[in-house]
């Protein structure tokens, strides 16, 4: 049975990261979608808005990309008629169907992945339509399961771990042995907690610290005029690969998390991880070899942390080979295992 990937390539992602990877790693026939509203806000601000809240009521998703019945059709006319096969919605904020019954209709079976964080999750899914009805719905973190099972029995609920592409994300061979200053670095925009990062910067001295950010959505003033970090400009593909290899720590303060590629990708560079433990966090970042936070500790407890691992770096270098390994097993070529067994168990 063929299965079809519904998929979108963000603006400004990686081409490594995100689900398109799952699409080429599972075998799956991708169909792509966009954003129609974006193309006519380009002409027209008014229309463009318009039709983007027009989405966003009409299915109940405050992050869809949909609009209304023409990227629908599109997609119909993409899958096939009258025969089996398996429809993965694989970014159900993005996109997910009005009515899971007309795919059904046509022959298909409906699986709806769900990515956002427990925090956000009433205020992005305003309406469970998009998810609801399909056939199987699947979990990128347990700690989404409370959130759907409220409207989705639990027989058609899985958990489906995310992936990286360990072949791309590599350790440097080459890397320096060690910086002269601790170097960090933080990478993205999703639930980061800028201003926790931020006062914890603020306690870290200049001459023995160097934090790199990334980020499109702090604050202008967030870090402004803290001498040990630096907001970086766009970065190309293979300057994020020079960042995750050439940090000692990914440093980065989370408000929730669900699935994050950044921790994944970050561990596949064998770059440990320092983050507090929120949401789907345990699922994915091993505490062993990586330095996990308590939830309710400050701003200082994490600045003496830091300063304790740059006076003594040795630990930092112990955990590069196994926070490698450790992420190794979410290659997405393993994970896609998981993947073609939950569609043989819809077949069946």
């Amino acid at each position: 049975m063929k299965v079809y990937g519904i998929v979108y390539r963000p603006v400004g992602w990686l081409p490594q990261s995100g689900m398109w990877s799952a699409v080429q790693a599972a075998g799956m026939v991708p169909v792509e979608f966009g954003r129609r509203w974006q193309r006519w806000q380009a002409k027209s601000w008014t229309a463009g808005t318009w039709l983007r809240h027009w989405g966003n009521w009409w299915y109940g998703n405050a992050w869809n990309s949909l609009t209304p019945w023409w990227d629908e059709r599109a997609i119909l006319n993409a899958l096939p008629r009258g025969e089996p096969h398996i429809v993965h919605w694989l970014w159900g904020e993005f996109a997910s169907p009005k009515r899971a019954e007309v795919y059904r209709r046509r022959g298909g079976k409906v699986v709806v992945s769900v990515h956002c964080s427990a925090r956000r999750w009433n205020q992005v899914w305003r309406r469970p339509d998009g998810y609801a009805g399909a056939d199987m719905v699947v979990l990128t973190s347990e700690s989404q399961r409370p959130l759907v099972e409220r409207d989705v029995q639990s027989e058609r609920v899985r958990r489906l771990l995310h992936g990286v592409i360990s072949s791309h994300f590599t350790p440097d061979p080459r890397r320096t042995p060690e910086n002269k200053r601790l170097r960090l670095f933080l990478f993205g925009n999703t639930e980061r907690d800028h201003a926790f990062a931020a006062a914890v910067a603020r306690r870290l001295p200049a001459d023995r610290f160097e934090w790199r950010v990334r980020t499109e959505t702090a604050l202008p003033d967030a870090y402004s005029g803290i001498p040990c970090l630096t907001v970086l400009p766009e970065l190309s593909d293979n300057d994020v690969l020079r960042e995750y290899r050439q940090a000692d720590l990914l440093c980065m303060p989370m408000l929730d998390s669900a699935a994050n590629n950044v921790f994944l990708e970050s561990m596949a560079c064998g770059t440990p991880v320092m983050v507090n433990r929120v949401g789907g966090i345990p699922e994915y970042v091993a505490e062993d070899c990586n330095f996990v936070m308590p939830p309710d500790v400050t701003p200082d407890d994490w600045a003496d942390r830091l300063l304790a691992l740059e006076r003594d770096r040795s630990a930092l270098f112990a955990a590069r080979a196994p926070v490698r390994a450790w992420a190794e097993r979410f290659d997405w070529a393993k994970i896609a295992d998981d993947y073609r067994a939950l569609y043989r168990e819809l077949e069946g």
